[in-house]
C-alpha cells in the first residue's frame, strides 16, 4: 500500500465555470472513508502493518510540506483524520504515537511555542518531524523483518502451478475450474513454460525440474546430462539482457558439481500475479498489478521462497531522471511479498557488469543456500 492509494480520481463538475483546463478537471480527492474504515478496523486484503507505513509516509509528508514551501495535498480536518487513524492503527500494533498536535492549526501553534520560527525554522521544523517520525518508521520496519523471518517458516498454501521462462507474447489464461483453481492456457502456450506437478517440502531440485522436462517434450531416450542441456538452452531464452544471463549462468554452474542435481532449480521469469489485459488492451496504461513478474525464483526446501531482481534503469528512473515514484511502489511491492513470506534480493543491473560481479555471485549463493541448508 502507498501514501497515494488514499487519494481517488474524481471530475471537478464545475470546472467549465471555474474556468479550469479541460485536461486538468480530474483531480485527486483525499479518501477519508477509506482511512476511517482502516482505523476502526483491518480491511479485505490490507494488513494494519500495510496501512500503517503507508499512513505514516502520508503524515510526514504532508507535515513536511506545509512546514517548509506550502505544497501540502490536504487541509486541516483531513490530516486530523490521517492522524487519528495512524494512531488507532499503530495502537492495534503495539506502537505508541502520540504528537502533540492533531491537525496544521496544531502544529503551526507547536512550532511557533517551540522556537521554530523565523529565518531557517523551516529546517527546524523538518528535523523536529524527523524525530517524531523516524522511531515510527524503525519500529514498522522491524515488524515487517519480523513477520518476514516467521514465515521463513515458508509460504502457506500448496502451489498448484508455476508459469514461466516467457520468452515472447503474454499467454492468454483461463480458470479452467475455479473450485479447485485448474487454469490453462489457451494461447501463446509455446511461449511459455508451465510447470504443474505438485510439490513437496523440499521445493523444487533441478533433478526434478530434467525429469518433468523429460516427460514433458518426449525425451526418454536421452540422458539427465542432454536433457538437462536442452532445458537449460530453453531457460536462457527467456532472459532479456546481460545481467540477467550473467545470474543465470553462474547459478546454473553448480548443476555440474557434486550432487548438482539436488540443487534448488532457479527459474527465470516467473508469473507471479496475472493480469490478462496486454498493455496494448489497456489503452497502454500500467497494470493494476505493479509487478507481474519476477526475474528469478528459487523454491527452496520447507516451503522457502526466494525472489532474486535484477534492476535495470527501467526499475528507478523514467529515462535518464531518477523517479522516487517507481522507487516507492518497487520497494512498497517488495514489502508485500516479504509479508507473504517471500524473501527477496535485488541486484543492481551496473552491480553485474562491474569487474569481479561472477565472484560476487558465488559468494552470494553460497551464502543464501548455505544458510537455507543449517535451518
Amino acid at each position: 500500500m502507498k501514501p497515494s492509494d488514499f487519494f481517488v480520481p474524481e471530475e471537478d463538475q464545475d470546472w467549465d465555470l471555474k474556468g479550469i483546463d479541460p485536461w486538468d478537471r480530474v483531480r485527486d480527492v483525499f479518501d477519508a472513508a477509506l482511512v476511517d474504515r482502516l482505523r476502526t478496523q483491518p480491511q479485505e486484503g490490507i494488513s494494519d502493518l500495510d496501512a500503517a507505513y503507508a499512513l505514516t509516509q502520508l503524515a510526514h509528508d504532508e507535515l513536511v510540506a506545509y512546514g517548509t514551501d506550502g505544497s501540502e495535498k490536504l487541509n486541516s480536518e483531513e490530516l486530523s483524520t490521517v492522524i487519528r487513524g495512524l494512531r488507532a492503527i499503530l495502537n492495534r500494533l503495539g506502537i505508541s504515537f502520540d504528537p502533540p498536535f492533531r491537525d496544521f492549526n496544531g502544529f503551526r501553534g507547536y512550532w511557533s511555542s517551540h522556537g521554530m520560527s523565523g529565518g531557517g525554522g523551516w529546517g527546524a521544523r523538518r528535523g523536529y518531524l524527523n524525530e517524531l517520525f523516524n522511531p515510527v518508521f524503525s519500529r514498522l520496519e522491524q515488524l515487517e523483518d519480523e513477520r518476514a523471518r516467521a514465515s521463513v517458516r515458508g509460504v502457506d498454501g500448496q502451489l498448484k502451478n508455476i508459469i514461466f521462462a516467457s520468452n515472447g507474447p503474454k499467454p492468454r489464461i483461463v480458470l479452467r475450474d475455479a473450485i479447485n483453481n485448474v487454469i490453462e492456457v489457451v494461447e501463446n502456450a509455446e511461449h511459455c513454460l508451465f510447470y504443474d506437478r505438485p510439490l513437496t517440502d523440499a521445493g523444487l531440485t533441478w533433478a526434478e525440474l530434467v525429469d518433468w522436462w523429460r516427460a514433458t517434450n518426449a525425451l526418454d531416450g536421452q540422458t539427465d546430462i542432454e536433457v538437462g542441456r536442452d532445458l537449460y538452452r530453453r531457460l536462457s531464452e527467456s532472459l532479456e539482457s546481460p545481467p540477467e544471463r550473467l545470474l543465470f549462468r553462474t547459478y546454473s554452474r553448480r548443476y555440474g558439481e557434486a550432487n548438482g542435481s539436488e540443487q534448488p532449480a532457479l527459474l527465470p521469469q516467473v508469473y507471479l500475479h496475472y493480469d490478462p489485459r496486454t498493455r496494448e488492451e489497456r489503452g497502454g496504461q500500467p497494470s493494476v498489478l505493479v509487478r507481474e513478474r519476477m526475474d528469478f525464483l528459487l523454491l527452496l526446501p520447507r516451503r522457502i521462497r526466494v525472489v532474486l531482481e535484477v534492476d535495470g534503469k527501467q526499475h528507478y528512473a523514467e529515462g535518464d531522471t531518477a523517479s522516487p515514484r517507481l522507487y516507492s511502489e518497487m520497494m512498497a511491492e517488495d514489502r508485500k511479498l516479504r509479508l507473504r513470506g517471500y524473501e527477496v534480493y535485488r541486484f543492481g543491473g551496473y552491480e553485474l557488469t562491474a569487474p569481479g560481479a561472477t565472484d560476487m555471485l558465488r559468494q552470494f549463493f553460497d551464502g543464501l543456500l548455505g544458510r537455507s541448508d543449517a535451518r
